[in-house]
Formats: structure tokens, sequence, C-alpha cells
């Protein structure tokens, strides 16, 4: 069995990230990793055309996604592994959350342009982007017309989830992502447990997605770090999210939801799984059987 470090979690400029896929790879030899994962939000990087390789400096990429949904009416996010970039039935399921993300973006301009006049233009905003368009795209706008001095400021002023402006993803729903992954052959891991989910409900909602068909649980994550970054709270850590693995029987992801150098989420190498659980998911994905 092959030794080494993986971080199985993080963003390229496809959507909310800094950093291209390229410098994802050199940063990730750099920090001693020996494998990645690339999870954009809701959308496949453009860049990775195969369910993983390894790259000229030795680093194996994976193709992933961070795909926003729902399940029992709580908003979550499932992480997809080796998946086939070309399969049309993920190709439409991504083309329709970017459907949303611009209808979404759409209306918080509106929102910010009627209570406040910005004067803000849709248009400006998705050329921000070089995929899918987020808030953070729009913090960049507020910033750079001068509106607020930093991003953080444009989150706690107008777009946090907490602000009267805020407009919510409309997401599809949980076991549909799953399926999909599915049949495209890869497999699945509910991102981030202990941020996305309360202690009084973590156990009926993952009893649900292993009903599901949920392959895997992110037990290792950035918790302490992203504390209180961009409006959302950590309600349980690392020991929690091992023992539900444990109890519910899931595999074991993990990764540091690295956004960028040029982020305020730059913790890239701050959390590693060993390259053994790498192998265990490849080996679950049924594209591998």
């Amino acid at each position: 069995m092959k030794e080494g470090k993986a971080d199985l979690h993080m963003h390229t400029n496809a959507s909310d990230g800094t950093d291209t896929l390229e410098e994802r790879i050199e940063d990730a030899k750099r920090k001693g990793l020996d494998a990645i994962a690339v999870t954009d939000h809701d959308k496949v990087n453009e860049g990775l055309e195969q369910r993983s390789f390894t790259a000229e400096n030795g680093v194996e990429v994976i193709t992933g996604a961070e795909i926003k949904c729902k399940v029992k009416g709580r908003k979550i996010e499932i992480l997809g592994y080796f998946i086939d970039p070309e399969d049309e039935k993920m190709k439409e399921m991504f083309q329709e959350l970017s459907r949303r993300r611009e209808k979404r973006m759409e209306k918080f301009v509106e929102n910010l342009n009627q209570v406040h006049g910005l004067g803000l233009e849709l248009e400006d905003v998705v050329e921000r982007a070089d995929g899918n368009v987020g808030r953070p795209h729009l913090a960049r706008e507020l910033k750079e017309r001068e509106i607020v001095g930093s991003t953080q400021e444009a989150f706690d002023r107008f777009i946090g989830s907490e602000q009267d402006e805020y407009v919510p993803v409309e997401k599809i729903e949980a076991g549909k992502v799953i399926e999909t992954v599915h049949e495209n052959g890869g497999v699945t891991s509910l991102a981030h447990p202990g941020r996305s989910l309360g202690e009084d409900e973590v156990r009926e909602i993952i009893h649900d997605l292993t009903g599901k068909g949920l392959d895997a649980l992110e037990v290792d994550y950035t918790y302490r770090e992203r504390r209180g970054l961009n409006s959302y709270r950590v309600n349980f850590g690392v020991e929690k999210a091992s023992e539900l693995a444990d109890r519910f029987d899931l595999l074991r992801t993990g990764g540091s939801d690295c956004h960028g150098s040029r982020s305020d989420k730059y913790f890239l190498g701050e959390v590693s799984i060993p390259y053994s659980r790498v192998e265990t998911l490849r080996d679950a994905a049924s594209f591998s059987r």
C-alpha cells in the first residue's frame, strides 16, 4: 500500500477559489501532499478531463465537486470523488446548478440596488467569475467599487446569511446528487458535518443519507480555523465526526477546504489524511469494480 498524504477538499478559480488548477497542483507539491481532490462548487474544473491523473510533479489529482443540496429541509454539501467529467447526466446536473446560481446572483444584485441604491450591474459580477458565480465574486465587486474596505466587510454588511438582502441558493435533493454521482461511477462524502449540522440533528440526517447510499463522511476538517468566518458556526469537530463515521460504518475523508493563496481561507497543508484512505475510496467507487 502506498504511503503519503492527501487533501481531498479544495477549490480553484473555477468556483470561488483564487488559484488556477495548475497553481493548486504546484502548491500541493510544496506542501508535501501526494494527492489532492479538486472539489469546486457545483461543477468540475474544466482542466480535469478524467477521473484522476498524476501531474508532472508527481501529485495525484482526483476529479471531484462539492455539490450544494438539501435533505429533510436542511442545507448540506455532498463531495463527489472520481467523477467522470464527460458523463452527460452529470453535465446536465451541473448546468442546472449553474443556472440556479446565476438566478440567485441576479436577485442579490436587485436586492442590494433596491435597498442601498448601489447601482450594481449583474454582468460586472459575473465577469469576475472564471466559472460558477458566487458571493465571493459579489464581495470583490463591492470592494472594487470601494463600497466596502474588504471582502469580509461585504459579508458582514451586505451578503452574509444573517443579512436581510441575503438570497439562499435553490438546492436540489441530496438523494439525486448521490444517485447521479453513483451512476457516474464515483463515490460520495458528506462535507464538514460539524459545520453544516447541529448535534441534535446530525444522527437523523446521516441515517437518512446512508439510506440514500452515502459512502463516506468528511471527518478531518479545518473546524477551529474556520470558526466565525463568513457568518457560519462550528457545532462540533473531528472527534464527534469520527464517532459518527464509526456509528454509521462510513468511509472517512478529509481536507482543508482551501480556497487559495489569495483568499482568507488559505488552509492548504493544515489538514491531510493518509493516502490509504484514497485507495479505499477508489475501491469503493463503482468504476473501479
